[in-house]
């Protein structure tokens, strides 16, 4: 019977390999970054195509045998490549249905693209966050730029949206939530020798931002106690 040990939270660099070690090799360990979207939970829930990636090539054949087994294929070479599967179950995250394939053994049928290292999907995590920051933090400075020069900015975002590869989104309270800001500083503090200045700087806009956020709620809120 094979025993696997599924990292879904952001580890601490060098986690998992230490606790591959602790175990030594009688689990086999793995990491899927959790990838959840609560308002739109049908297509972005837990069911939606995951990233894992082994400590090893055993750890990542057992952590695709658990997500789908329908997503394993071995070629002549022995290396895994991957087939997404048509088929999505679409269930709430915490009632998940296990499925039997015709070998009895037990998948969660979810789609999965399989990386060569458990650091690549480690990485994916904080670098799909901190891309998600720096687009937020562009359309927060957007915003700043419209009240300084007189623009209306919902039309220009309309205006701008129109072009196909052009998707500027709607800055709002600032860029807050556990995940995004958790993981844009984890991903500045990663790297051995640089640090990331457009990270470094959207941080700033977002300080820029919310700082004008609240001095525009405390107009409003004054303004509205002297009518």
């Amino acid at each position: 019977m094979e025993l696997l040990y599924l990292l879904k939270v952001l580890s601490q660099r060098e986690h998992r390999r230490r606790v591959f070690e602790v175990l030594s090799h009688r689990l086999h360990v793995v990491h899927a970054p959790h990838r959840w979207y609560a308002l739109e939970e049908k297509e972005h829930g837990v069911n939606q195509l995951r990233v894992i990636g082994g400590v090893h090539d055993c750890c990542l054949q057992e952590g695709m045998q658990f997500y789908n087994r329908q997503s394993i294929q071995q070629t002549s070479t022995n290396t895994t490549t991957i087939a997404y599967t048509k088929k999505a179950i679409l269930e709430p995250a915490l009632n998940i249905s296990m499925v039997t394939n015709n070998s009895n053994n037990m998948s969660l049928e979810i789609p999965i693209h399989p990386v060569s290292s458990v650091e690549i999907a480690e990485t994916t995590k904080i670098v799909e966050n901190a891309h998600r920051y720096l687009q937020i933090a562009f359309a927060e400075e957007l915003y700043l730029y419209c009240q300084e020069n007189n623009i209306n900015f919902p039309q220009l975002r309309d205006a701008l949206n129109t072009k196909w590869n052009v998707n500027i989104l709607e800055p709002r309270e600032g860029i807050g939530g556990h995940c995004l800001p958790k993981d844009t500083r984890m991903f500045l503090e990663s790297s051995k020798s640089s640090r990331s200045k457009i990270l470094t700087a959207a941080m700033g806009v977002d300080q820029n931002y919310r700082r004008y956020r609240a001095g525009l709620n405390e107009r409003l809120f004054l303004n509205s106690k002297s009518d």
